[in-house]
């Protein structure tokens, strides 16, 4: 069974999966950046500082001017001096070391009365240390040593830094939300447009399933996806037309053979009837007749057995032809042999002219011509060839038997040409005259036009022997050419 899933929420799921990928891909990278500079920013700054720091001191300004100077903008600022005084910021801690999470101390109380100065002033006690206090994650310090020997204790809050950090996240996550919900949107309505060609597919498919079938898909791009799946699907519908149309042809070609068939027999069984009643009605003669002995009664009788002796000759003729036919159609075995056509044609002259002594008959051409054929059958043409013209040609006709070789020496042909003085075939009847049960005057006494299966018989020899036999256009009676090869060759039969 073939899986056929919804392309449509396929190739959205796909492109979503995707997009989704791409923008945590690209969130992530925002965000280091975005953090890596804000750390980048902030170190700058307290180097900038400590910087500052060096300068003041450099310059000779006192510990408190240079603690207030470092103070501000986000940066706090504790002066250590040689002696252990601390200056600045009183919350930072004189132990703090350098890196995140930098332990401040809480604010140092305020100073006794009569004592304005802070601490490290001369004049008062030096205040008590601070107790030690906790790291905290969102300072970072930098101390900086001074020429002087004092040290500088610089604190950057970072809280202002990762609170943007947080804002850029949450700004990434709701963007890529809202991305995703309108990239679907677009996709859905972007895939129904990419796959309306199959639509139109379904559709002309169902159309040529309820009896359009000349519908057709005709792609404008055969060498896309679609354009090649529209393309394979109108050869296969041209496909199935052409088997559909050689299936109605080969209908229809069956029912003409039936049909043909039935007229065979109905006219078989008409050609035999006639005979057949006259050898009824002539034996009944006899039989009434058999106690007379009067010399009229013995001519009548003569008359009645002539009559009797003709009709079983037609009727055993007319049984003889059809059983040529009969095996011809099943495929009429032949006993291929050298034989000289040309000695087989000087004995059917012969013949003829011994049936016909009214009619001269001669044989013109080679005097001698071997071809691979079976004898009997080649006879058979030209007996049913030379009948054929006897009978359509008038007394004091001539029939005349031509047998030559044409063709060069890697295909020669042997052509035997039965021509006469008769009446002729007109052109409209040349290839009529090969069909079954056909006979060109039908008022003609059956007796003179025989049941017309003499040429169908000979032309289906002909073929049968890998030659044929054509009725060609003549200005004096009819002229019939049989060719047949002269080299052997493959040939069943039929």
């Amino acid at each position: 069974m073939t899986e056929t899933p919804s392309l449509r929420r396929r190739v959205t799921l796909s492109a979503l999966a995707l997009l989704a990928t791409a923008l945590v891909v690209f969130g992530v990278v925002i965000d280091f950046a975005f953090g890596a500079q804000v750390n980048r920013d902030l170190h700058d700054r307290l180097v900038a500082t400590a910087a500052r720091a060096d300068a003041l001191a450099q310059s000779g300004a006192s510990p408190q001017q240079t603690a207030a100077e470092l103070n501000g903008g986000g940066i706090r600022a504790l002066l250590v001096t040689a002696d252990g005084q601390a200056y600045g910021d009183p919350a930072i801690s004189p132990d703090t070391v350098a890196g995140p999470g930098t332990a401040l101390a809480p604010p140092a109380p305020p100073s006794p009365p009569g004592r304005p100065d802070g601490p490290g002033k001369p004049g008062g006690p030096p205040p008590p240390p601070p107790p030690p206090q906790p790291p905290d994650e969102t300072n970072t310090a930098m101390v900086q040593p001074l020429p002087d020997g004092s040290r500088v204790i610089l604190v950057a809050d970072t809280t202002p830094a990762t609170a943007a950090v947080r804002d850029l996240r949450e700004l990434l996550i709701g963007a890529g939300a809202v991305t995703l919900v309108v990239a679907a949107a677009l996709l859905i309505a972007v895939a129904r447009g990419a796959l309306r060609p199959l639509d139109r597919l379904t559709m002309v498919a169902r159309a040529i399933s309820a009896g359009d079938r000349g519908r057709r898909l005709r792609p404008d791009r055969p060498n896309t996806e679609l354009g090649s799946a529209a393309a394979a699907f109108d050869v296969m519908l041209d496909a199935l037309e052409a088997a559909e149309r050689q299936a109605h042809e080969a209908a229809e070609a069956a029912r003409r053979a039936e049909a043909q068939t039935r007229d065979f027999l109905a006219d078989a069984a008409h050609e035999l009837r006639t005979p057949l009643a006259g050898i009824q009605v002539a034996a009944e003669q006899l039989t009434n007749t058999a106690d007379d002995t009067s010399p009229d009664a013995s001519s009548r009788t003569k008359r009645r057995l002539a009559l009797l002796l003709s009709d079983a000759r037609r009727a055993g003729r007319l049984v003889t032809d059809m059983l040529d036919l009969s095996r011809i159609d099943a495929g009429l075995p032949l006993r291929i042999g050298d034989v000289d056509v040309v000695g087989i044609a000087d004995a059917q002259v012969e013949r003829a002219d011994m049936l016909a002594p009214q009619i001269t008959v001669v044989r013109t051409g080679v005097d001698r011509l071997v071809i691979p054929a079976d004898p009997h059958r080649v006879g058979q043409i030209l007996a049913n060839l030379l009948d054929n013209a006897r009978r359509y040609t008038p007394a004091g006709g001539r029939i005349t038997v031509h047998v030559d070789v044409r063709g060069g020496p890697d295909h020669p042909v042997a052509h035997l040409v039965v021509s006469d003085t008769g009446e002729g075939v007109a052109a409209a009847d040349r290839e009529r005259v090969f069909d079954r049960l056909v006979r060109l005057d039908a008022s003609r006494n059956r007796d003179h036009g025989g049941a017309g299966l003499g040429l169908p018989i000979a032309r289906a020899l002909a073929r049968a022997h890998g030659g044929d036999l054509v009725c060609e256009p003549s200005d004096v009676g009819a002229v019939f050419r049989l060719t047949m090869p002269v080299t052997r060759g493959d040939r069943t039969g039929r």
